[in-house]
């Protein structure tokens, strides 16, 4: 989950992860940066979010191209 972040922070917003999912500030970008490791607690919740953003059947919402 990190690497795959790391990869690609340069396309969104670490911030916007961390406040959806109500996760206390820079928590995520200093894991993304390896500064700290990501709490235990926050790993599930990350992963399950991230699912749905890279895999939208899994749960996020298609963007339509009409």
């Amino acid at each position: 989950m990190i690497d795959w972040l790391n990869k690609n922070k340069r396309f969104i917003k670490i911030r916007a992860i961390e406040q959806e999912l109500n996760m206390p500030d820079s928590t995520l970008i200093k894991a993304v940066n390896g500064r700290q490791n990501l709490p235990k607690k926050w790993q599930e919740p990350l992963s399950k979010f991230l699912t749905g953003l890279i895999k939208p059947e899994a749960g996020g919402q298609n963007i339509k191209t009409d």
